[in-house]
């Protein structure tokens, strides 16, 4: 992958990552039921996403 290429996954896993948060916790807001493993599952992959964009843009600023 080029620079720009990383830049641009990283931005995209970070929309991505807000996006699963959004809809984990919002969603469970809008249907007034807590559904207690789309919460954890949700909060797992905003963290999984966030750490992968993360790592990302540490190898851009390595290069």
């Amino acid at each position: 992958m080029t620079k720009k290429q990383r830049e641009s996954t990283a931005k995209y896993l970070y929309d991505v990552s807000k996006g699963i948060a959004l809809v984990a916790i919002v969603g469970n807001f809008i249907k007034d039921k807590w559904d207690i493993p789309v919460i954890i599952l949700g909060l797992l992959a905003t963290i999984i996403f966030f750490f992968w964009a993360y790592s990302l843009e540490r190898e851009i600023k390595h290069e």
